[in-house]
């Protein structure tokens, strides 16, 4: 069946003629005449209208099919026992982890600086080794891994909880 077959049949049936039902679209009757047998479409902007004039829904007047409509979605779905919880909470608020990760990021860098500094003060960069003075910077080294494990913590942080952020259900768009 045409869009021109189901506007006939469903005028008919609402038992409107052509001329009431121009009148109540604010349109002519040789407009409806012309959708009816196919040669022009209503505008975009009158099917909402004539659907509802028609007493049908807008689907139904389109494509012939009583469209089922969307079931809301769950705006946190939770699987039933711990492990969905948990689930349920790391997908919700596991961005917020990603932010604490990056805090302990942050404690780490500054013990990282403050050994540095500490240590720094008290051992000189050169240490008695065998025969002589020779460069040897244990606390530099040691300070150094802790600075850059600080670093690769908060940037693992920010990275997780920005793709989490955006990842989480229920977010308003």
């Amino acid at each position: 069946m045409t869009l021109g077959e189901r506007i006939a049949h469903y005028r008919k049936q609402q038992r409107l003629s052509q001329e009431l039902l121009s009148q109540q679209l604010g349109v002519s009757r040789q407009s409806v005449s012309k959708w009816e047998r196919d040669e022009s479409m209503p505008e975009a902007e009158k099917l909402p209208q004539l659907a509802k004039v028609l007493g049908v829904s807008l689907d139904l007047l389109l494509t012939g099919e009583e469209g089922e409509a969307p079931k809301p979605a769950e705006p946190y779905p939770v699987r039933s026992g711990s492990f969905g919880k948990i689930r349920w909470l790391f997908r919700r608020w596991g961005w917020i982890g990603g932010l604490i990760l990056a805090a302990y990021g942050v404690a780490v860098l500054g013990v990282g600086v403050l050994a540095r500094t500490i240590m720094g003060r008290m051992m000189p960069p050169m240490a008695w080794v065998g025969e002589g003075y020779k460069p040897f910077m244990p606390m530099q080294i040691i300070t150094t891994v802790i600075l850059a494990v600080g670093g690769v913590i908060i940037v693992a942080g920010l990275v997780a909880a920005l793709i989490l952020y955006r990842k989480r259900p229920g977010k308003k768009s």
